[in-house]
């Protein structure tokens, strides 16, 4: 393996961590998944340094193990969170799924936030009408569902931080 192609693979899979990282900071968007892929590029371009010692060897796989249920757990969380809080306030399933649906494709069309804001709105309109027009009910499921995001994200940007400290290890140490 010539050095130039180490350090490119390295800078790629550094580069996807610090994406994700910063993609965290968009509602939707994949950070999680997007770090792990860095992850995934390394580990088997290094051949999980099977070429070194056994322990270390050993230890980069459960490291890579760990940071995919990481990822699979944090990924899990956005959901979990943001239909708990609307649940709470009564909101209906079908309203929580079309919701998320109108965040994925608006997120697509008219930005992240865009995304954001035109699927908390339009959980304040349906609520506003399901609820008989009481604007107070309709406005606690709106922050119940924007509560729930927000604290996703900032767990998720934990998690994501907890990853490529894991990741950093592996290829400083290991």
């Amino acid at each position: 393996m010539t050095s130039w192609t180490y350090y490119l693979v390295l800078a790629i899979s550094a580069i996807l961590n610090l994406v994700g990282l910063v993609g965290l900071l968009l509602v939707f968007f994949p950070g999680l998944t997007v770090a792990w892929v860095g992850q995934l590029i390394w580990v088997i371009f290094v051949g999980f340094n099977k070429s070194h010692e056994g322990w270390q060897f050993g230890l980069t796989i459960a490291i890579f193990v760990v940071n995919t249920i990481i990822m699979i757990i944090g990924t899990l969380l956005d959901n979990i969170l943001g239909a708990a809080g609307t649940r709470k306030k009564g909101v209906p399933w079908w309203e929580i799924f079309l919701v998320m649906v109108i965040m994925v494709v608006g997120g697509i069309f008219l930005t992240p936030i865009g995304g954001l804001a035109i699927s908390l709105g339009t959980l304040f309109l349906i609520e506003y009408y399901r609820l008989e027009k009481d604007s107070q009910k309709a406005w606690e499921s709106t922050k119940a569902l924007a509560f729930g995001y927000g604290t996703a994200a900032i767990i998720r940007f934990f998690l994501c931080l907890l990853m490529i400290g894991l990741w950093v290890f592996m290829v400083v140490f290991l």
